[in-house]
């Protein structure tokens, strides 16, 4: 009796289905990480507009009006002449009175407010709105001077006593989380 050289039926579908499962496993394997793909994209985009955001306002604060050029006005104690903490539905508004360089050369003021609405925290200046951050449930603001943060507000029962050294601006979501910039003043 001679033997064929060759596979059998039983061998060859055991190899196909061993094939099979591994290429299940595989595809599975690929739509996982197509996914955390996707994920890391989103959180990385959110995590640019909050660097964003936070750069923008550092940069209002820091190219705010001195306060030999800012005009009298009841500010939140201890804050410097052109920052004004404001009671909010959300939390609170930030008001920061910057320059603005006219081409004659004189310069005007220009009010920047920034607020939570509900479509997220917004960026008002008289020319018009921007949403910086779609999302954001409540901005809070918190002062830092003598020593101790303090939340302004009207039942506020300790006045800060000497001049601000920071502001602690947080942003909070819908899914609770919160995002915290100090800047120094």
């Amino acid at each position: 009796m001679s033997r064929r050289a060759g596979f059998t039926l039983i061998e060859l579908l055991v190899a196909i289905t061993i094939m099979g499962v591994m290429a299940v496993i595989c595809w599975r394997g690929l739509g996982y990480v197509a996914d955390r793909r996707a994920a890391v994209e989103a959180d990385s985009l959110e995590l640019s507009r909050m660097m964003r955001t936070f750069a923008q306002i550092e940069r209002d604060v820091d190219e705010r009006i001195p306060d030999l050029a800012s005009p009298a006005r009841a500010t939140t104690p201890g804050l410097p002449l052109a920052l004004d903490v404001l009671p909010a539905a959300e939390g609170a508004e930030l008001e920061v009175l910057r320059a603005l360089a006219a081409p004659s050369g004189q310069s005007t003021i220009l009010p920047v407010h920034y607020a939570c609405t509900s479509e997220g925290l917004v960026r008002r200046t008289p020319g018009g709105s921007v949403v910086l951050l779609p999302g954001v449930a409540r901005l809070k603001i918190r002062i830092h001077s003598g020593g101790f943060w303090v939340e302004p507000g009207p039942a506020q029962p300790v006045r800060p006593f000497v001049r601000a050294t920071a502001l602690e601006i947080a942003l909070e979501d819908q899914n609770g989380a919160r995002y915290v910039k100090v800047i120094a003043l």
